[in-house]
Protein backbone atom coordinates (compact mmCIF):
# COMPACT_ATOMS: atom_id res chain seq x y z
CA UNK A 1 0.00 0.00 0.00
CA UNK A 2 2.67 2.22 1.24
CA UNK A 3 4.29 1.90 -2.63
CA UNK A 4 1.43 2.79 -4.43
CA UNK A 5 1.18 5.94 -6.38
CA UNK A 6 -2.13 6.81 -5.72
CA UNK A 7 -2.68 10.16 -3.74
CA UNK A 8 -5.83 8.84 -1.61
CA UNK A 9 -3.96 5.77 -0.41
CA UNK A 10 -1.19 7.20 0.04
CA UNK A 11 -3.00 9.82 2.40
CA UNK A 12 -5.10 7.33 4.11
CA UNK A 13 -2.10 5.14 4.97
CA UNK A 14 -0.49 8.48 6.11
CA UNK A 15 -3.19 9.12 8.29
CA UNK A 16 -3.53 5.41 9.79
CA UNK A 17 0.29 5.35 11.22
CA UNK A 18 -0.13 8.63 12.39
CA UNK A 19 -3.31 7.62 14.47
CA UNK A 20 -1.48 4.93 16.51
CA UNK A 21 -0.29 7.79 18.57
CA UNK A 22 -3.30 8.06 19.82
CA UNK A 23 -4.15 4.48 20.63
CA UNK A 24 -1.12 3.68 21.99
CA UNK A 25 -0.46 3.79 25.97
CA UNK A 26 0.50 7.03 27.35
CA UNK A 27 4.01 5.40 28.31
CA UNK A 28 4.47 4.24 24.81
CA UNK A 29 3.90 7.15 22.96
CA UNK A 30 7.41 9.52 23.76
CA UNK A 31 9.28 6.36 23.01
CA UNK A 32 6.78 5.83 19.78
CA UNK A 33 7.13 8.95 18.52
CA UNK A 34 11.29 9.07 19.21
CA UNK A 35 11.58 6.33 17.08
CA UNK A 36 9.83 7.65 14.35
CA UNK A 37 11.52 11.20 14.37
CA UNK A 38 15.06 8.94 15.07
CA UNK A 39 13.90 6.69 11.57
CA UNK A 40 13.03 10.12 10.00
CA UNK A 41 16.50 11.80 10.75
CA UNK A 42 17.93 8.78 9.61
CA UNK A 43 16.48 8.24 6.26
CA UNK A 44 15.39 11.68 5.39
CA UNK A 45 18.65 12.31 2.76
CA UNK A 46 18.03 8.69 1.12
CA UNK A 47 14.13 9.24 0.37
CA UNK A 48 13.69 9.85 -3.88
CA UNK A 49 12.49 12.77 -5.14
CA UNK A 50 9.34 10.40 -6.45
CA UNK A 51 8.49 9.68 -2.92
CA UNK A 52 9.58 12.49 -0.89
CA UNK A 53 5.50 14.08 -0.69
CA UNK A 54 4.72 10.55 0.67
CA UNK A 55 6.87 11.10 3.41
CA UNK A 56 6.34 15.00 3.99
CA UNK A 57 2.71 14.34 4.51
CA UNK A 58 3.56 11.59 6.69
CA UNK A 59 5.75 13.92 9.08
CA UNK A 60 2.94 16.42 8.87
CA UNK A 61 0.56 13.95 10.43
CA UNK A 62 2.94 12.97 12.83
CA UNK A 63 3.03 16.28 14.18
CA UNK A 64 -0.53 16.89 13.78
CA UNK A 65 -1.03 13.65 16.25
CA UNK A 66 0.92 15.02 18.08
CA UNK A 67 -0.49 18.24 18.71
CA UNK A 68 -3.96 16.22 18.81
CA UNK A 69 -2.26 13.98 21.73
CA UNK A 70 -1.72 16.91 23.80
CA UNK A 71 -5.01 18.78 23.15
CA UNK A 72 -7.17 15.94 24.17
CA UNK A 73 -4.95 15.92 27.07
CA UNK A 74 -5.89 19.13 27.69
CA UNK A 75 -2.85 20.95 27.47
CA UNK A 76 -1.09 19.81 30.54
CA UNK A 77 2.27 21.35 30.57
CA UNK A 78 3.94 18.09 32.22
CA UNK A 79 2.84 16.46 28.81
CA UNK A 80 3.79 19.60 26.20
CA UNK A 81 7.23 19.66 28.25
CA UNK A 82 7.72 15.82 27.37
CA UNK A 83 6.71 16.59 23.58
CA UNK A 84 8.43 19.68 23.04
CA UNK A 85 11.69 18.36 24.55
CA UNK A 86 11.12 15.79 22.12
CA UNK A 87 10.72 17.82 19.58
CA UNK A 88 13.88 19.63 20.43
CA UNK A 89 15.77 16.30 21.12
CA UNK A 90 14.62 15.35 16.61
CA UNK A 91 13.31 18.15 14.20
CA UNK A 92 14.07 21.16 16.09
CA UNK A 93 17.19 20.27 17.66
CA UNK A 94 20.03 23.55 17.10
CA UNK A 95 23.54 21.23 17.77
CA UNK A 96 23.04 17.57 15.88
CA UNK A 97 24.34 18.32 12.10
CA UNK A 98 23.20 15.01 11.53
CA UNK A 99 19.38 16.11 11.60
CA UNK A 100 18.93 17.09 7.58
CA UNK A 101 18.17 21.15 7.49
CA UNK A 102 15.40 20.05 4.86
CA UNK A 103 13.36 18.15 7.28
CA UNK A 104 13.95 20.93 10.08
CA UNK A 105 12.47 23.24 7.22
CA UNK A 106 9.39 21.05 6.55
CA UNK A 107 8.73 20.62 10.12
CA UNK A 108 9.20 24.79 10.66
CA UNK A 109 6.77 24.81 8.09
CA UNK A 110 4.24 23.13 8.99
CA UNK A 111 4.22 24.19 12.90
CA UNK A 112 1.74 26.78 12.94
CA UNK A 113 -0.05 24.66 10.66
CA UNK A 114 -0.56 21.73 12.61
CA UNK A 115 -1.36 23.87 15.84
CA UNK A 116 -4.10 25.82 13.94
CA UNK A 117 -5.59 22.36 12.88
CA UNK A 118 -6.27 21.20 16.59
CA UNK A 119 -7.38 24.78 17.58
CA UNK A 120 -4.35 26.02 20.21
CA UNK A 121 -4.66 29.20 18.29
CA UNK A 122 -8.14 30.04 18.32
CA UNK A 123 -8.02 28.93 22.09
CA UNK A 124 -4.99 31.39 23.55
CA UNK A 125 -6.36 31.96 26.73
CA UNK A 126 -8.15 29.37 26.99
CA UNK A 127 -5.21 27.00 29.12
CA UNK A 128 -3.25 26.23 25.80
CA UNK A 129 0.53 27.36 26.64
CA UNK A 130 1.15 28.64 23.44
CA UNK A 131 4.82 29.84 24.57
CA UNK A 132 5.58 26.64 25.67
CA UNK A 133 4.01 24.96 22.53
CA UNK A 134 6.53 27.24 20.40
CA UNK A 135 9.44 26.83 22.15
CA UNK A 136 11.11 24.46 19.39
CA UNK A 137 10.51 27.67 16.88
CA UNK A 138 11.94 30.07 19.66
CA UNK A 139 15.01 27.90 19.98
CA UNK A 140 15.47 27.47 16.45
CA UNK A 141 14.86 31.36 15.39
CA UNK A 142 17.43 31.76 18.13
CA UNK A 143 20.17 29.63 18.48
CA UNK A 144 20.43 27.71 15.20
CA UNK A 145 23.93 27.85 13.54
CA UNK A 146 22.52 28.05 10.00
CA UNK A 147 21.11 31.29 8.72
CA UNK A 148 18.48 29.92 6.51
CA UNK A 149 17.14 27.59 9.47
CA UNK A 150 17.22 30.88 11.78
CA UNK A 151 15.31 33.11 9.12
CA UNK A 152 12.58 30.19 8.62
CA UNK A 153 12.26 29.46 12.01
CA UNK A 154 11.41 33.65 12.50
CA UNK A 155 9.30 33.77 9.56
CA UNK A 156 7.16 30.92 11.06
CA UNK A 157 7.05 33.02 14.62
CA UNK A 158 5.94 35.81 12.62
CA UNK A 159 2.90 34.24 10.84
CA UNK A 160 -0.16 36.41 11.47
CA UNK A 161 -2.43 33.90 12.59
CA UNK A 162 -0.10 33.87 15.78
CA UNK A 163 -1.96 36.08 18.61
CA UNK A 164 -0.08 39.18 18.53
CA UNK A 165 0.81 39.12 15.06
CA UNK A 166 -2.85 40.23 13.51
CA UNK A 167 -2.11 42.58 10.94
CA UNK A 168 -3.78 46.16 11.03
CA UNK A 169 -7.09 45.66 9.04
CA UNK A 170 -7.09 48.20 5.84
CA UNK A 171 -9.02 50.61 5.39
CA UNK A 172 -11.37 51.27 2.48
CA UNK A 173 -11.91 54.42 2.63
CA UNK A 174 -10.00 56.48 -0.15
CA UNK A 175 -6.65 58.35 0.69
CA UNK A 176 -6.60 61.78 -0.13
CA UNK A 177 -3.86 62.30 -2.77
CA UNK A 178 -1.11 64.48 -3.21
CA UNK A 179 -1.33 66.84 -5.97
CA UNK A 180 -4.48 67.17 -8.56
CA UNK A 181 -6.92 64.20 -8.00
CA UNK A 182 -8.69 65.11 -11.47
CA UNK A 183 -12.10 66.92 -11.49
CA UNK A 184 -14.75 66.22 -9.50
CA UNK A 185 -18.54 65.94 -10.25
Amino acid sequence: MWMSDRPLTQQALATSLADLVSVLPVENTIPFLRAYWQTMQREWTNIDVLRMEKFLLLTRRYLGATFELLRRGGWKESSIKKHVELLQEGPCNVDDVRIPNGMRFHVIDIYVDELEKVGALEEEGKNVPLESLLAPLRTLAKESPTKPVRRKAKEALDDERLPGNEKPEEDDTPKEEDGWGGIQD
